[in-house]
C-alpha cells in the first residue's frame, strides 16, 4: 500500500513540475520579437494541433502526462480547443491517465488562432501491460512531430518535451 501512495506521490510532483517548466518558457517570451516573421500574422504566430493516441493505459498503475502551452500576442486565455471544445481562461491545457483509460482513446489539442510560442510534453511510463500509440504535432498543417509509442516492458519510459516559437 506505501509503494503505490510513492508513486502517486511522483506522479503528481512530476505533473507539477513539468507544467510549472512550461508555463515558465511560454511567459518568458518577449514582445521584442513583433516582426511579421509568422505569415502575415501580426507579431509572427503559427496554429498548431497535437494528436495522442494511446492504447493500453489503467489509470491506476500507469502515468501519463500530456501538456500543452503557449501564448499569442494578445495574451489571450482561451487559446486551446480539445476535440473541439474551446477551453476557456487556460494558456495550457493537460491530459493524464485518467482521460486514455474510457473510451476515447485519441485526443486532439488544437490552437483557437496563431500563438507565438508553444512547449509541449509527453510523458508515459508503463508499470504494468503494454502501453501503444501516437504523438503528433502539426505546425500550420505541416507534421513537424512525428512518435510511435511503444512500451512493452514493466517500467518503459517515453518522455520528451518540444518547443517552438
Amino acid at each position: 500500500m506505501k509503494k503505490i501512495g510513492l508513486h502517486k506521490t511522483f506522479r503528481n510532483a512530476v505533473a507539477f513540475l513539468m507544467t510549472a517548466l512550461l508555463l515558465g518558457f511560454v511567459s518568458s517570451c518577449s514582445k521584442d520579437d513583433d516582426d511579421d516573421a509568422g505569415g502575415g500574422v501580426i507579431g509572427g504566430g503559427a496554429n498548431y494541433k497535437i494528436t495522442v493516441t494511446l492504447n493500453g493505459v489503467n489509470s491506476t498503475d500507469d502515468y501519463v502526462s500530456v501538456v500543452a502551452s503557449g501564448s499569442d500576442h494578445q495574451n489571450s486565455t482561451s487559446i486551446w480547443k480539445i476535440n473541439g471544445t474551446v477551453q476557456n481562461g487556460q494558456t495550457a491545457v493537460g491530459l493524464n491517465d485518467n482521460s486514455f483509460t474510457g473510451s476515447t482513446k485519441t485526443y486532439i489539442i488544437e490552437t483557437n488562432s496563431p500563438i507565438a510560442a508553444l512547449a509541449a510534453s509527453i510523458q508515459v511510463i508503463n508499470y504494468n501491460s503494454s502501453i501503444t500509440g501516437t504523438y503528433k504535432i502539426e505546425k500550420n498543417g505541416t507534421a513537424v512531430v512525428d512518435e510511435n509509442i511503444n512500451l512493452t516492458t514493466n517500467g518503459a519510459d517515453f518522455t520528451k518535451q518540444y518547443s517552438f516559437n
